[in-house]
């Protein structure tokens, strides 16, 4: 069984940052004047690569700006970075605490995208109902109708794809608290892990972030939940009601420049970027 990471202490996260910057296409020049033309972005790795597809269209917009994407830092380790100034702007899937709040943090919500559930592509299964979810979770289904074998990839409990899960019914609920206490289980601790986990193992079943599998191109298989296929339209519409909330947050130390790129999101071109890659945008902020 993978063991969930715990939570990264302020040094780890700072260390992992300037790590980062000394990456391939990391220019790691510190003067103010180049500070105030780069913005430094990270946060839950779902939206990574939507970020990246920003920071190009962005950039082409803005010569002047480089836009920086740093690996997965987590919902909370994105916060805690831009309090501490490490960068400018984080993507949360998280709403800000009212102490967070306090401390000067500001979120704005630029879209939702569905949670879906998806398998192996090779599955020749195309939907699955809600009840196979809860026997999945819970145990009671073993094998695909073709007869092979159900791997089933969880996540930590406190992400937000567990919540979403416990959310749909109390009885999915208890079969999530159930495959948690279940020995052997397949735990992924980050996005990408997850999607790995379920690209490799064949008969795979897990959840994820629409947008991912769109921005990272990922070749899995997308499941339609009792005859309902996921998606930007079926989300608008309500007809399909699972959905991550995805926000950009900045802070007192982030970049004056950081303004400019939140401004762009919300533009048309960025808007565009967002509906491509399966958001539900929430159109101007306020």
């Amino acid at each position: 069984m993978t063991k969930p990471a715990a939570s990264l202490p302020s040094f780890a996260l700072s260390f992992l940052i300037v790590f980062a910057s000394l990456l391939p296409g990391f220019d790691c020049r510190s003067d103010a004047a180049d500070a105030a033309k780069t913005i430094k972005i990270g946060g839950t790795g779902s939206a990574l690569a939507t970020m990246r597809l920003l920071g190009e269209t962005f950039q082409d917009r803005h010569p002047g700006i480089v836009v920086k994407v740093f690996p997965s830092l987590g919902s909370g380790g994105g916060i805690r970075a831009v309090l501490e100034g490490d960068i400018d702007i984080a993507v949360a899937s998280k709403k800000l605490s009212p102490a967070e709040k306090a401390k000067g943090l500001v979120a704005y919500e630029y879209g939702r995208t569905p949670m879906v559930f998806v398998t192996h592509k090779t599955n020749p299964s195309s939907d699955i109902t809600l009840k196979q979810v809860i026997d999945i979770y819970s145990g009671r289904m073993l094998s695909w109708p073709d007869g092979t074998p159900v791997r089933l990839v969880t996540r930590p409990a406190g992400e937000r794809a567990v919540h979403l899960l416990e959310s749909i019914s109390e009885e999915l609920k208890k079969a999530v608290l159930s495959a948690a206490a279940r020995p052997g289980m397949t735990v992924a601790v980050t996005d990408q892990e997850n999607a790995d986990l379920l690209e490799r193992l064949p008969g795979s079943f897990g959840v994820a972030p629409l947008c991912q599998l769109i921005s990272e191109n990922r070749g899995l298989k997308v499941l339609s939940l009792d005859g309902i296929k996921p998606g930007e339209k079926t989300l608008a519409n309500e007809t399909y009601r699972y959905d991550y909330d995805l926000y950009l947050m900045t802070g007192p130390r982030s970049s004056p420049a950081s303004r400019l790129f939140v401004d762009f999101v919300f533009s048309r071109a960025g808007q565009s970027v967002l509906t491509r890659m399966g958001y539900v945008t929430a159109g101007r902020h306020r």
